[in-house]
C-alpha cells in the first residue's frame, strides 16, 4: 500500500494521491457546457466511486434561437482538483438517453448520497414545447455510486403539495429524517425517513410565523438547504442575488437578507448569482452557482432573449460566517481545500 505525504495540497483522486507544491487556484469561470453553452442550476456532489466532485447541471440550449429552456438534459462535469473540470456527458434516465437535444425536459437536479446509493430529485416535463413546456413535477431516481451517469432508475414522481413543484433541494435533517425544500407558489418543505415517502408540511415558516410565500420577499426559486457551522442554512434564488435564511433546527428560519447581487470582477462573473449549491469541505463552505453574464435585468421574455443573453457559466466562490451572518466575497481568489474529499459526503 502506498503512503502519500502531504506537501502543499493533497488532492485525492481515484486510487492515489497527487501532491502539488502550492494551493490550487480555482478557475473562473469554472465550466461551460461544450454543446450549447447553457450550464446552469448546479448540484455539487462528492462521487465516492470515482473519488471526484461531480457537478450535475441543467444543460440549457443557449445557442438556439428558440426552445432554449426545454428539451434539456442533465449534464455532468467532474474534477479531482477543482482546477480542471472534465465534461462527463449527459445522464441517462432509463428510456430517456441523455443527449444535447431531448424530446422531454429535465431541470434542476437535487442529488444526495445515502450509503452506496445516490438519490436524484429532478424537475421533469414530458415535452419540449417552448418556452416552458407547461406544468411539471419532481421525479425521484436512484443510481449506484459506480454509475452516476447512465445508472439512474426511476422510483416515481413525488406527491408534493402545491401546483407545479420544481427545484428540489435535500439535506440530512437529523439522525432519522431528511429535509426537502422546493418551489411551488412559495417555498415548501417535506420530510422523509427513507428518501422515498415524503410528508409535506406546507410553506416554509420563519421563526416569527411568516410563510415564505410570494408575498414574503417576492418570487423565489431554487431553494437549497445545507448544514454548516452548527446551523442549518438555506439559499434561494429570487433573481435578485441570493436570499439567505438561517435555522437552528431546519424547520423554522430567520431571513438574513441577500448576497451575490453586486457584479463580480472575475471573468464572466459580472452579474447576479443564480441557483445555488454548496459543498462543505472540512471547515470551509463553497458556493457553486451559475451566471448569465450578458442577461439584462429586468429581462426580456424567454423567446425574445438573444443568444448572448442566454449563455451561462458555472462559477464558485467561498462562503464565510461573519457576526452570525452568511457573507461571500465573490472577487476573492479561490483556492481548493487542502483536503479535497469532504468530511461528511
Amino acid at each position: 500500500m502506498s503512503r502519500c505525504v502531504m506537501f502543499g495540497l493533497l488532492v485525492t483522486i481515484a486510487g492515489c494521491g497527487q501532491v502539488l507544491g502550492e494551493p490550487a487556484e480555482v478557475p473562473a469561470p469554472l465550466f461551460k457546457d461544450p454543446n450549447y453553452h447553457g450550464s446552469c442550476d448546479p448540484e455539487i456532489v462528492w462521487n465516492s466511486h470515482t473519488q471526484q466532485w461531480w457537478a450535475f447541471y441543467t444543460a440549457r440550449r443557449a445557442t438556439r434561437q428558440t426552445a432554449t429552456y426545454v428539451g434539456t438534459p442533465i449534464g455532468v462535469a467532474a474534477s479531482s482538483d477543482w482546477q480542471s473540470w472534465r465534461f462527463v456527458g449527459y445522464c441517462d434516465f432509463e428510456q430517456h438517453q441523455g443527449r444535447p437535444d431531448m424530446p422531454v425536459t429535465f431541470w434542476a437536479p437535487g442529488v444526495v448520497r445515502d450509503g452506496d446509493t445516490y438519490h436524484m430529485y429532478v424537475t421533469f416535463k414530458d415535452n419540449a414545447d417552448p418556452p416552458w413546456a407547461g406544468k411539471g413535477g419532481i421525479v425521484h431516481y436512484t443510481a449506484p455510486a459506480s454509475d452516476l451517469r447512465t445508472g439512474w432508475e426511476k422510483v416515481g414522481p413525488l406527491a408534493l403539495q402545491g401546483p407545479d413543484p420544481i427545484d428540489a433541494g435535500v439535506c440530512k435533517l437529523d439522525d432519522q429524517r431528511w429535509l426537502m425544500v422546493y418551489r411551488a407558489k412559495g417555498i415548501r418543505w417535506a420530510t422523509s425517513t427513507d428518501l422515498t415517502r415524503w410528508q409535506c408540511h406546507g410553506l416554509v415558516q420563519t421563526t416569527d410565523g411568516k410563510p415564505l410565500d410570494n408575498k414574503f420577499i417576492g418570487y423565489q426559486e431554487a431553494p437549497y438547504p445545507f448544514k454548516w457551522g452548527g446551523d442549518f442554512w438555506m439559499l434561494t434564488d429570487p433573481h435578485d442575488g441570493l436570499a439567505v435564511y438561517r435555522s437552528a433546527d431546519g424547520e423554522s428560519w430567520d431571513y438574513q437578507g441577500k448576497i451575490m447581487k453586486a457584479p463580480g470582477t472575475r471573468p464572466h462573473d459580472n452579474t447576479r448569482a443564480r441557483h445555488p449549491s454548496v459543498a462543505v469541505v472540512g471547515e470551509r463552505a463553497f458556493l457553486f452557482y451559475h451566471v448569465e453574464p450578458w442577461r439584462p435585468y429586468p429581462s426580456p421574455p424567454a423567446e425574445q432573449r438573444t443568444v448572448e443573453q442566454k449563455r451561462s457559466f458555472l462559477q464558485v466562490a467561498e462562503l464565510k460566517i461573519a457576526d452570525g451572518k452568511l457573507v461571500c466575497d465573490r472577487n476573492q481568489k479561490i483556492t481548493a481545500p487542502s483536503q479535497i474529499k469532504p468530511g461528511n459526503p
